[in-house]
């Protein structure tokens, strides 16, 4: 090809670029400041938008272009980034252009109709949307690979390369480890008064300890802002900017300072992918599976870490005296950690929060299955709840309705957050085979070589390696439950002197 044929590629890669990032603004726009009587007409706006954004992909001389280009000589760029919006041509363009157009509609008004399910505690309200993205997940797949299931196309979406079987075996394998380790845990004598968390923490005070962690951890706030959200979330526009939204409750401020600490991990990844890779279609994460191990990296790994807390306790204090003037560190770390199962999520500690993802997991599989019907959704979630962790929710609010994810589309998203958080504890490993003294780092407030570490082995890369592509490199190899399983009995068994 031509240097003029390149040049018109490139400009029409520019242009898909900025459709999308102009898509992820409206997403972000609707997901915490828009108006709610705007809600329709954004909707309609994000459709149009989205049926622009299938044309420029599935344009006939820009797929012939990109079939000359992988005949050509190029780069290791220009390999991937070809081969990146081929996969996209072929499956975009096996889907009508109208079919495309109603599920980009479908998904915008199903995430506003949740929103008004949840505040009013109404599963009913969003059911039959529900069932019709279900159903039109199912039509796409049919479109791409008949011979594939729907469910496994899914997943492939969010995390290349893993398939419902390793899932199924890496799951298994968690809750063998974890169910045993909770049971020895409830046993045990130690114990903390803790209810101060719950006492009244300002929301003034909640944004000021949550600034203050995302600068602890590196946080660009040029390239980033702020929200309120009902579901935090992070947006990463692009790597010039990556934001962040949080939900606030007066009377749990654990929730907002990790949630702080999540999607600032998420916004981290954003920020430090490297700039050449803007407008090429690789300046992105490469898989939901490694941006999950990265928020949860900085959340959980780090944020859970007692070194960490050392250093930023005394915001508790110097907040809130009346509450926490007196709370020894050891009482204040031991709250942060503690494990009790909950019904939400958002608020569950680390060894149940695994459970809460495979609760997920196995109920998606199941609609996709055809072993669970919609309607027997909100029954089935609060069976699993009882189940794996001994409590019911007693709401819709506090059950099905709980998380955005199913409500904007997002179907095999959920075991990325297990599978991030083994990678999480496989890259720990990893760190600390570069960085022996890791723990010290941790205490010294040194956490910028930590996120320089993610950077160069990680985060600089966006799409031009794959999840696969980084562990090798890593020498970790396949993924592996072990190195999770093995950090939570020392970690727990220590805490509650098991």
């Amino acid at each position: 090809m031509n240097s003029t044929g390149r040049l018109h590629t490139k400009k029409h890669i520019s242009r898909i670029e900025h459709y999308k990032q102009a898509l992820s603004l409206l997403s972000w726009d609707a997901k915490t400041s828009a108006p709610l009587n705007s809600q329709k007409q954004h909707a309609t706006i994000q459709g149009t938008l989205s049926k622009e954004l299938y044309l420029l992909q599935t344009d006939p001389t820009f797929a012939k272009e990109l079939r000359h280009l992988q005949e050509q000589n190029l780069n290791q760029l220009q390999q991937k980034q070809v081969q990146h919006y081929w996969n996209i041509y072929q499956k975009l363009s096996a889907v009508p252009l109208e079919d495309y157009y109603q599920f980009s509609v479908l998904k915008a008004s199903t995430h506003a109709l949740w929103s008004q399910a949840r505040e009013q505690n109404e599963f009913k309200l969003v059911e039959d949307n529900l069932q019709q993205l279900i159903h039109m997940h199912k039509r796409f797949a049919e479109y791409r690979n008949p011979h594939l299931a729907p469910y496994e196309q899914l997943l492939e979406e969010y995390e290349p390369d893993v398939s419902s079987e390793t899932i199924d075996s890496l799951f298994q394998q968690i809750k063998d480890a974890i169910l045993p380790l909770l049971t020895k845990i409830k046993r045990s004598s130690v114990t903390h008064d803790t209810s101060f968390l719950n006492k009244p923490f300002s929301i003034e005070n909640q944004q000021k300890l949550g600034k203050h962690l995302l600068t602890a951890i590196g946080y660009n706030f040029k390239s980033g802002q702020i929200g309120t959200t009902a579901h935090p979330f992070s947006a990463g526009i692009h790597p010039q900017d990556a934001r962040l939204a949080v939900r606030y409750d007066e009377h749990n401020v654990k929730l907002a300072a990790f949630m702080f600490l999540h999607e600032g991990g998420h916004s981290i990844y954003n920020q430090q992918i490297s700039s050449d890779l803007l407008d090429t279609g690789l300046g992105a994460y490469t898989s939901m599976g490694l941006h999950e191990s990265q928020s949860l990296f900085w959340e959980r790994i780090i944020g859970k870490h007692e070194g960490f807390w050392r250093n930023h306790a005394h915001l508790f204090k110097e907040l809130e005296p009346a509450i926490y003037g007196d709370i020894s560190f050891e009482t204040l770390y031991f709250a942060l950690n503690e494990v009790t199962p909950s019904l939400i999520r958002l608020q569950a500690d680390d060894l149940t929060y695994l459970l809460h993802i495979i609760i997920r997991y196995e109920l998606e599989r199941d609609l996709f299955a055809d072993k669970l019907r919609v309607s027997d959704l909100p029954s089935a979630w609060n069976a699993k709840y009882k189940a794996y962790l001994g409590i019911k929710p007693e709401t819709d609010r506090d059950g099905v309705l709980q998380d955005g994810h199913w409500y904007g589309g997002a179907f095999g998203y959920f075991p990325s957050y297990n599978l991030g958080f083994i990678y999480a504890a496989q890259l720990r490993e990893a760190v600390i085979k570069d960085n022996p003294d890791f723990d010290e780092i941790i205490s010294s407030q040194n956490l910028s070589l930590i996120a320089d570490w993610q950077k160069q082995h990680i985060h600089q890369y966006g799409k031009l390696k794959t999840p696969r592509e980084i562990l090798t490199n890593l020498s970790i190899g396949r993924i592996d439950a072990q190195p999770l399983i093995n950090y939570f009995k020392k970690k727990y068994e220590g805490l509650y002197k098991l």
